[in-house]
């Protein structure tokens, strides 16, 4: 019977050095790939959001403009005189009308709701 030695090993080569670091720029670049991609998604949210905002603000000032035309309006300073202070132009009759008090049940908004669930 003939035993085989282990071959032995070939000296540490340029391979041995050029193949880990390699591997390490690999991981280093797909690490800083990653960052950058997270980053983006990150930035392209926030932007989405701003947009959002921007759009929500500008209608929102349409509005208020809006209503500041309204108020500067001689129709609300007409409806203002009539309604607060009463004012009519010459030749009207001002009328108020006194309704009568309305009668309080004494129910509280959803307490019938309640009765039929307990049987109260």
């Amino acid at each position: 019977m003939r035993f085989l030695l282990p071959r032995p090993l070939r000296g540490f080569g340029p391979l041995h050095v050029l193949l880990p670091m390699v591997a390490l720029l690999l991981a280093l670049f797909g690490y800083a790939a990653i960052q950058t991609a997270a980053q983006n998604y990150r930035l392209a949210e926030e932007r989405r959001a701003v947009e959002a905002e921007i759009h929500a603000l500008r209608t929102r000032q349409a509005e208020l403009e809006g209503l500041r035309e309204y108020l500067l309006s001689d129709e609300y300073v007409e409806a203002m005189a009539r309604s607060h202070f009463g004012l009519v132009y010459p030749g009207e009759t001002e009328v108020v009308v006194n309704a009568p008090p309305s009668e309080e049940s004494g129910r509280q908004p959803g307490e019938r709701w309640w009765e039929v669930l307990f049987d109260r």
